[in-house]
């Protein structure tokens, strides 16, 4: 009997999409088998793996854009980044039993890298929040985590979508879940939270409310005020260093899927940004549909026909 593998991609508030990907596969039938995830793979696969998927879907899905910044935006500016990582390995916390991963009822590996060799470490025995939170480790703004005597960061900077590590768990059918496929080909001129109605988000339509009662009166600062307003509708650091990561990760991850090509490809797509953890319904969303849509069009082992 094939054993099926899910190797889930980094990629920031998009990873939300593996919530997706893996509640279309319970819906279809496929028994996962072993996990292997980098980033925001790594967490949600930890969640998989430890049996605690409708906690975190449930956390995901409340978070609305002030809880995302107070769970993964708190600033500290420690040395190596601008969030030490406190309150996400809170957040992680709540949603994962205390284990190792040795542990957990799936065989799991989390991908992290080592930021002085640049060498891949994939973690695959002890403390799974430990493991969580050196995957996720975004360079320069998480702060590395020190294991084992070596600093270490985000797995995607190496390894995207860790096909082999999910191989190397015993898969014979991999499954790889690629959230930053198309993540740059919007256009980005237009706000990325528009609506369908062709409204502009309320932050952007707040700004404008402000501006405009500004201008109307007599400020005597009403110059520095236009520049800050315009400053602010600015892509902020966080769009411009998690944009910088994705255009990286997304020609690391077209190369290494042409060397370790998986058994199946699951791309969702979709315009959530890098930092939007709030958008957590519309990745999830996102991720359900574009398995939905390979499940129906490929055979996948232990499958029911949809």
């Amino acid at each position: 009997m094939k054993r099926v593998g899910l190797a889930l991609g980094s990629g920031g508030a998009r990873g939300w999409a593996h919530i997706g990907v893996i509640k279309a596969l319970r819906d279809a039938g496929v028994e996962v088998a072993c996990v292997a995830g980098a980033s925001m793979g790594a967490l949600v696969g930890s969640a998989l793996a430890s049996d605690r998927m409708s906690q975190l879907e449930s956390s995901a899905r409340r978070l609305d854009w002030r809880k995302a910044l107070s769970n993964f935006l708190e600033m500290s500016f420690p040395r190596s980044g601008l969030i030490d990582g406190a309150k996400i390995v809170e957040f992680i916390r709540e949603h994962l039993a205390r284990r190792t991963i040795q542990e957990l009822r799936l065989p799991y590996a989390a991908v992290a890298t080592d930021i002085r060799t640049g060498n891949e470490v994939v973690i695959r025995e002890g403390d799974l929040i430990e493991a969580v939170r050196a995957s996720i480790s975004i360079p320069g703004i998480f702060t590395p985590v020190l294991r084992n005597h070596v600093e270490l960061v985000d797995g995607g900077l190496v390894n995207p979508v860790p096909v082999n590590i999910a191989r190397s768990l015993g898969a014979d059918f991999v499954i790889a879940v690629d959230v930053n496929f198309g993540a740059m080909g919007r256009d980005t001129h237009k706000p990325r939270d528009e609506r369908k109605d062709g409204k502009p988000p309320r932050a952007h339509r707040f700004l404008a409310e402000i501006k405009r009662k500004l201008e109307s009166l007599e400020n005597p600062f009403r110059e520095q005020t236009r520049h800050w307003l315009e400053q602010a509708s600015r892509p902020s650091m966080f769009d411009v260093l998690g944009n910088s990561i994705v255009i990286m990760q997304s020609q690391i991850t077209e190369t290494r899927l042409r060397l370790e090509p998986p058994d199946m490809l699951i791309q969702p797509g979709g315009d959530v940004g890098y930092m939007d953890f709030h958008r957590a319904a519309e990745a999830i969303s996102r991720g359900y549909a574009a398995a939905s849509e390979k499940l129906a069009k490929s055979r996948v082992p232990h499958a029911r026909k949809r």
